[in-house]
């Protein structure tokens, strides 16, 4: 009977321990996470989804988030401002004693922002050297492409980069951090490199290259700083000026040497110039001289240091002392013509020439005794063949004259001692503005 008795308590233990443990649940942690927007960039914002099973508590831990913790089975989203590999843990369990844990590892990006500036290697004249100024943020990786530049492209994060040409270069950079990408662009203009040019013109006085002649540079170079002027074979440096006036004294053939340069380079380039002994003679060959009628429209007045007729409504005071004499011719018919000293043209049709210099004039050299043929005045090549000529002054009455004589020759001296002849080649009518036609040769002004 005891034994039987020790057999039912037995066995009854054993079906009760073996009920208990059949009704134990086990806790299975497990959650999921979702990134807002999946922006990865910071504020980032996370919800969670709990999928555990089996628990009765639960204890979160979001490491680096603005709340760092709850015991909620579907707890709040978590925030994250400051970038950042975080772990997000969740430990589940339950009265039975189960227990469950499970992390997942999130990496915070720090905000992103694209931008970049430069710094150019001396002056924005081709070649230009830019050391480029990454100033993004948040970025893991770089591509830059530079339009014209070498190299075309690069990953580095503060490349440096050459533009060997001029115009407008785009400059593209374009950031990652792995997940997100931004671009942007901005434009370099580079002056093209430096061309080195000129020329030179003369004055009328010295077109015809006789020593001493003036050449005012016209300097052609485009984006040169500076600039030596020289003899090839010399090292005298004759100016620096962009636009130097540079006289040659003396006959002979010259290679005039500009060397122009920048921050980046040097460049030459020589021209020949040729100047020849000086005859002292100026020569013009069918100038036009207007009758009074026509002071406005052809002009009356002529310079020979300017080497051109001077309207009545041209002069100045600074061209007239320049004048060396005028014509007065009466009407179309010219039956009375005279040329003029410009300091008595007032006691004509004209009005009075501002600075009027004298000038000597023979209208009439056959009532004085003829000194210049017209075979005489053709022969003229050098200034010294008028230093025999007395120049005498015809009286006032006797000035004037008609247009019988063919080839007329009316000698002048100026103020400064010049002396100088003209030669009528034709008479033209035409209404108010008739004119006649002249050579004159003169000697230069000393």
């Amino acid at each position: 009977m005891k034994i039987y008795s020790y057999l039912l308590i037995t066995l009854f233990s054993f079906l009760l321990l073996s009920c208990e443990k059949e009704e134990m649940i086990p806790v299975k942690a497990d959650f999921g996470i979702t990134v807002v927007n999946n922006d990865y960039t910071v504020p980032v914002k996370v919800e969670i989804e709990n999928k555990t099973t089996g628990a009765d508590t639960y204890q979160w831990t979001f490491e680096g988030a603005v709340v760092e913790t709850s015991t909620d089975k579907n707890p709040a989203p978590a925030y994250y401002n400051t970038p950042g590999t975080y772990k997000i843990t969740l430990k589940a369990s339950n009265k039975d004693g189960s227990k469950d844990e499970k992390t997942i590892e999130i990496q915070i990006d720090a905000a992103m922002d694209v931008n970049f500036d430069w710094q150019m290697q001396g002056s924005d004249i081709a070649p230009v050297t830019l050391q480029m100024v990454n100033q993004s943020k948040g970025a893991t990786e770089y591509l830059w492409e530079f339009d014209g530049g070498s190299p075309a492209t690069s990953s580095e994060e503060n490349p440096t980069v050459t533009f060997s040409q001029g115009g407008d270069h785009k400059i593209k950079l374009t950031i990652s951090n792995g997940k997100e990408t931004y671009s942007t662009e901005k434009t370099l203009s580079v002056k093209p490199a430096m061309t080195v040019d000129f020329d030179w013109s003369v004055d009328f006085i010295d077109e015809d290259y006789q020593a001493p002649v003036t050449l005012h540079i016209n300097n052609e170079s485009t984006n040169a700083t500076a600039y030596q002027w020289t003899f090839a074979g010399s090292s005298e440096i004759i100016s620096t000026a962009e636009n130097p006036d540079i006289t040659i004294s003396t006959a002979g053939t010259y290679t005039l040497q500009l060397k122009a340069s920048n921050d980046k380079e040097s460049k030459t380039v020589q021209k020949q110039v040729t100047v020849y002994p000086d005859k002292n003679l100026l020569s013009f060959t069918n100038v036009k001289l207007g009758i009074n009628t026509a002071k406005n429209t052809i002009g009356c007045f002529f310079s020979c240091e300017l080497g051109k007729v001077i309207k009545q409504n041209e002069v100045t005071s600074d061209n007239g002392a320049k004048i060396d004499f005028a014509f007065f011719g009466l009407d179309a018919s010219f039956s009375y013509n005279q040329f003029l000293s410009p300091d008595k043209v007032q006691t004509t049709a004209f009005e009075s020439i501002p600075n009027a210099t004298y000038t000597k004039i023979n209208n009439r050299q056959e009532l004085t005794g003829v000194q210049l043929t017209p075979a005489q005045f053709d022969a003229i090549d050098e200034g010294k063949d008028f230093n025999s000529l007395v120049v005498s002054e015809n009286s006032t009455a006797l000035t004037p004259f008609d247009n019988t004589t063919p080839n007329r020759i009316v000698l002048f001296q100026t103020q400064d001692g010049r002396k100088g002849a003209i030669k009528i080649l034709s008479y033209t009518a035409d209404g108010l503005n008739s004119y006649i036609l002249v050579d004159i040769k003169v000697q230069k002004k000393s």
